[in-house]
C-alpha cells in the first residue's frame, strides 16, 4: 500500500484525529492539573481530601500571584476553611489582600478569620481599615445629599 492510499483511507484519518485529540486532551490535563483539581474540590459538597488540599496549597503559595489568579486563591481559601486549615487560609487571604488591597469582602473575611484565631491585634488593623473606608464613604455621601 503506498502512502497516498494510506492517507486517503478513512480508518487512517479517524485514527490520526483520535490520536491527535487524545494528545491535546492529555496535554491540557497535564498543564492545568492544579486548576482542574482546585475547581473539583471547590464544587464538591463533601469534605475534601486534606492531603490533596495541602498539595494544592503548597503549589499555589510558592507562586507570586497576579490579579488574574485572585479567583483561584478565593477558591483555595474556601477549601482550606472547609478542611479546618485556618492558618493556611489566613496566609492565602493575606496574599489576596496584597493583590487587591481595596477588596472589602476579602479584608472582612481576613479580619474575621484572624479574630476567630484570637489574633485580635492583627484583626483590629483590618477592621480599622474597613471602618475608615466606610466612614469616608458615608461622610462623602452625607455631604453630597445635604
Amino acid at each position: 500500500m503506498n502512502s497516498i492510499k494510506l492517507i486517503r483511507s478513512k480508518w487512517f484519518i479517524v485514527t490520526f484525529f483520535l490520536l491527535y485529540i487524545g494528545i491535546c486532551w492529555g496535554a491540557f490535563q497535564w498543564v492545568y492539573k492544579n486548576e482542574i483539581l482546585l475547581q473539583s474540590l471547590y464544587k464538591n459538597n463533601e469534605s475534601p481530601d486534606a492531603d490533596k488540599v495541602m498539595m494544592l496549597y503548597n503549589a499555589m503559595i510558592r507562586k507570586v500571584p497576579g490579579r488574574k489568579e485572585i479567583n483561584s486563591y478565593y477558591c483555595l481559601g474556601k477549601i482550606l476553611i472547609r478542611v479546618e486549615k485556618r492558618k493556611e487560609a489566613i496566609k492565602v487571604l493575606n496574599t489576596m489582600i496584597k493583590i487587591t488591597p481595596d477588596d472589602r469582602s476579602v479584608r472582612l473575611w481576613l479580619a474575621i478569620e484572624l479574630h476567630n484565631q484570637q489574633r485580635y491585634r492583627e484583626a483590629e488593623k483590618h477592621f480599622v481599615v474597613l471602618l475608615k473606608k466606610n466612614s469616608k464613604g458615608s461622610t462623602q455621601k452625607y455631604t453630597e445629599y445635604h
